[in-house]
């Protein structure tokens, strides 16, 4: 049928795949070598919590830099085995990277190619890593380098030179990421919290916030000082789990849409759309962004 939706079909066992696969990570400083070199990253899970929400990143920036909606249908299971990506330390053979007792060396960068970066619409930190990152060699192999790490979640972070740390006590917080956070419903004070404790990335902000929700009326100035980190002990067990809720998007576009909650009661799924709540005969888990899993 002409008229018939085509998706494209993926089970969910590949998005996993992805989230957990090896990444290259070029020109990485290596405090070993006290030089920059190839590595590897990985995303591993230190703890399994007793309900976990796996968000399926159906939303993205299209060629031509406008939002738009992923029309993708994911084969999603009952029963989720996330085992194989807990993390498991130090392995054989690995140690950790030595830490640089001296000085870093001034980094020098061509402030007119900072300059112009930044009269493209780039944000000010992100064009002076990639004057730095591509060793002042000009303005064609700084705008690639942006170009090609647009993506990467610490893109709009300060610049720290390697070998350095932030100065304790200088944070300033991105009001770009201020306005995003609040026009979420959370107050400038909370706002400036979260993205203190996130480098201002926006989005491991409003993660921090979500996790963190016991910590953010306290005030800034009377929390423990310094960069240390809290003493948390986290709910731990198998990394075996089962869907028990889902949420949906309805809509073509980023701009434009509805949001509508399943959740599974007594054997039966049941949306949940505002005020009305109906039993669902046959539910699109495969076309929602979010899901619940609870612990086996």
């Amino acid at each position: 049928d002409p008229k018939e939706i085509v998706r494209p079909k993926i089970p969910m066992s590949t998005c996993i795949e992805s989230f957990a696969a090896f990444e290259t990570v070029e020109d990485f400083y290596s405090s070993a070598i006290k030089g920059k070199t190839l590595a590897k990253k990985s995303t591993r899970l230190s703890t399994f919590p007793d309900y976990l929400m796996v968000h399926l990143k159906k939303f993205t920036i299209g060629d031509d830099w406008v939002p738009k909606k992923l029309d993708i249908s994911v084969d999603v299971p009952d029963n989720l085995d996330l085992s194989s990506i807990r993390g498991r330390g130090l392995q054989s053979g690995e140690e950790e990277l030595p830490q640089e007792a001296e000085a870093p060396q001034e980094v020098q960068l061509d402030e007119s190619v900072v300059f112009q970066l930044v009269e493209m619409g780039f944000p000010m930190e992100a064009c002076k890593k990639a004057v730095f990152n591509t060793n002042n060699s000009g303005l064609e192999s700084a705008m690639n380098w942006v170009m090609e790490h647009m993506e990467d979640p610490d893109f709009n972070s300060p610049f720290v030179p390697p070998g350095s740390k932030p100065k304790s006590g200088s944070f300033v917080p991105s009001e770009e990421g201020v306005a995003m956070v609040m026009a979420m419903g959370f107050s400038r004070d909370q706002a400036v919290k979260a993205l203190k404790n996130t480098d201002n990335n926006v989005e491991r902000a409003v993660d921090w916030i979500f996790s963190h929700t016991d910590e953010l009326d306290t005030p800034m100035e009377t929390e423990a000082g310094g960069d240390t980190v809290p003493n948390t002990t986290y709910r731990d067990g198998e990394g075996k789990y089962k869907l028990v809720a889902f949420i949906s998007h309805m809509g073509t576009s980023t701009m434009v849409g509805h949001y509508v909650c399943h959740i599974k009661k007594e054997g039966r799924w049941v949306i949940y759309n505002d005020e009305k709540v109906a039993l669902s005969e046959h539910p699109p888990r495969d076309l929602a962004y979010l899901y619940l899993y609870q612990r086996l």
